[in-house]
């Protein structure tokens, strides 16, 4: 072991600058610490580099921070089923979370800039880096193995292999790493589009072409992922080491016994990260030093636009956050926070990653069912009062051992609870994860106060007085009549949700459950010509948890986003809604795919699937029928 490598790592702590404020932190309860004000700046700083917009960036990721929505985690499938498998998720303390939520906030800032203006490749080489960082976070320490090793740095498939089995303990198989490596290119490519260019490497593996600077941008690329390691490690590096006959070696996490699961992932997302420990790492195994394998890639921008103005390649440093500033955002969170409690809308939307999904009426039961992607991170829940659109609730989307985490979350507003709840989907073959969003309002219930008014009624004539006992008797009787006709209500909503919970056990991942998938033809086709088509029947496979119903869709001018209601052929309430549906394409033509719970069906019973375009709607029937 080189000397100058045992040297950093022990001097690490001190390289860091001081402790960050405490993991436990509470950001919905108490202020944020100065000194974690100042770091939460000096990264929004480092990803925008405009000190009004990285103030803004630190703001609205605060904001989104005290409106969390209360989480329930649910008694795990993974957990019960397999107990021999660990239950790999990274649950982040408030700090991480604000981190976190700093990249995201940042990447609207980006774009922005990226498309009216100059931007230099060292901004360019820092946003590729911390997006990087970002969605595999949002995964598990795998995830991170795989985007910082095969590419961010080009380490073969093996060498990954062998990195994080000397982390984890645990072994994959190579298509595993493969698949992960390309999923997260059509991630980087989603974000970046055109700016960067996939090229064939050797042995016709595919990565992004790379920029000729490699060199030049090494200590950048350092310096940005010191920033991002884990908030909650911060300095902590010399506590993962231990000497080995006279050399200091990195401790892989899982040896530690006094570790639970999710200390074990943030400490080997920590080291894959930090460029200390991922360096000292790579020396424990005998491999090229990371800033031999760097593969940061070349960005394609427009001429007019492009900025080679780099200088000495340095991210830009941040201005010191002054304590007129420090005043503004705790002012700034007082005031939003004095709107959300006063805040009584009517309606709100949905958006998970920025993009709106749904509305909710809030005077009313609502219930929508929203289709998840591999990647979704963040639900809002956004209101509007007289000053404007306000964020109301937050949800973090989480993931367990690199699929989606079966949970439960509520949000409480001031007209009601608004339950999130997110099943995993079992997929067949080896495709990316999928899982159902069911958002669920139940509006509160609100008593009168009758007795407010009685000061009044004992002064007043005795006229006014007959009147007003007259009306509290009715009031009273009203209430108890509500109060029984609520009552019944709730209960019928609390076996719904029972319902609902089951049918989310049933929708957990296992190899025993399969989706059975079932073509629909539109009604309209289906009595068309001189022959009449049977209505389809589908039988409910009885270890099936969902079926999926493909509805071939026609010509159509619309936006090409769908909403889907299933409803009984009666014409009773929809059963279920599933909103921003987009078509896919396959050899018979453009459909669009939907999934039901088998319990939302009965059999011997009619049902018809409305599909709703901005131009039109088609209906789909089918009859579900006995299994036996």
């Amino acid at each position: 072991m080189r000397s100058g490598q045992s040297q950093r790592i022990k001097q690490s702590p001190q390289a860091h600058g001081p402790e960050m404020a405490s993991p436990n932190w509470d950001a919905t309860k108490t202020e944020a610490p100065v000194d974690l004000l100042h770091k939460g700046f000096e990264l929004a700083y480092l990803l925008v580099p405009d000190p009004s917009g990285a103030l803004a960036i630190l703001i609205r990721a605060l904001e989104k921070l005290r409106v969390q929505s209360r989480r329930e985690l649910k008694r795990l499938y993974w957990r019960d089923k397999h107990t021999e498998r660990p239950v790999r998720r990274i649950a982040r303390s408030d700090v991480d979370m604000l981190q976190w939520l700093i990249m995201i906030e940042a990447e609207q800032d980006e774009k922005a800039q990226e498309r009216v203006g100059a931007v230099s490749s060292v901004s360019m080489t820092i946003r590729y880096i911390k997006h990087l960082v970002q969605i595999t976070t949002a995964f598990s320490s795998f995830y991170v193995n795989v985007g910082l090793t095969r590419i961010l740095h080009n380490y073969s498939t093996s060498e990954a292999q062998r990195i994080y089995e000397r982390l984890t303990s645990r072994y994959l198989g190579p298509d595993e790493y493969r698949r992960a490596k390309s999923a997260l290119m059509d991630k980087i490519i989603e974000r970046f589009g055109s700016l960067v260019k996939i090229a064939r490497a050797d042995h016709g593996e595919l990565r992004f072409e790379r920029s000729d600077q490699q060199q030049e941008f090494a200590q950048i690329a350092a310096e940005c992922l010191k920033a991002l390691a884990p908030w909650s490690t911060r300095g902590r590096c010399a506590q993962f080491v231990t000497t080995n006959g006279g050399s200091m070696q990195l401790k892989p996490p899982y040896q530690d016994a006094k570790a639970d699961q999710n200390e074990i992932e943030l400490r080997c997302c920590h080291i894959l990260i930090e460029p200390t420990c991922y360096s000292q790492l790579m020396e424990d195994l005998a491999f090229d030093q990371p800033e031999t394998k760097l593969a940061l890639p070349r960005f394609f921008m427009p001429e007019k636009r492009e900025n080679n103005g780099d200088g000495n390649a340095r991210p830009p440093l941040p201005p010191e956050l002054s304590q007129e500033e420090i005043d503004q955002i705790q002012r700034r969170l007082a005031i939003t926070d004095a709107r959300r409690r006063n805040i009584n809308p009517r309606m709100v939307k949905i958006f998970v990653d920025g993009v709106e999904q749904t509305h909710i009426d809030l005077t009313r039961q609502s219930q929508f069912q929203i289709a998840l992607e591999a990647g979704a991170s963040l639900i809002e829940v956004r209101g509007e009062d007289e000053r404007g659109e306000l964020l109301l609730a937050t949800h973090i989307i989480s993931y367990v051992n690199d699929g989606f985490d079966s949970a439960a979350a509520t949000a409480r507003l001031n007209s009601g609870n608004l339950k999130f709840e997110v099943a995993p989907i079992a997929t067949l073959g080896q495709g990316p994860p999928k899982a159902m969003l069911a958002v669920t309002f139940r509006p509160q219930f609100r008593w009168t106060r009758p007795w407010l008014l009685w000061g009044d009624v004992v002064s007043g004539r005795p006229t006014i007085r007959g009147y007003a006992l007259a009306g509290l008797a009715m009031a009273l009787l009203g209430a108890g009549v509500t109060g029984a006709v609520y009552s019944y209500k709730v209960n019928v909503l609390e076996r719904k949700l029972q319902q609902s919970e089951r049918t989310q056990q049933l929708l957990a991942p296992t190899a025993a459950r399969t989706i059975i998938s079932y073509a629909l033809i539109r009604d309209d086709q289906r009595v068309r010509g001189s022959a009449t088509v049977p209505i389809p029947e589908i039988s409910l496979n009885l270890r099936s948890a969902a079926i999926s119903l493909e509805l071939p869709i026609g010509q159509s001018t619309g936006t090409g986003i769908y909403t889907a209601e299933l409803k009984a052929f009666t014409g009773d309430p929809p059963l279920m809604t599933q909103n921003v549906l987009r078509p896919v394409r396959s050899d018979g033509g453009e459909s669009v795919e939907i999934i039901v719970p088998a319990d939302l069906l009965k059999a011997n019973t009619y049902y018809t699937v409305h599909l709703h375009s901005s131009d039109r709607t088609d209906r789909f029937t089918f009859k579900v029928v006995s299994t036996r």
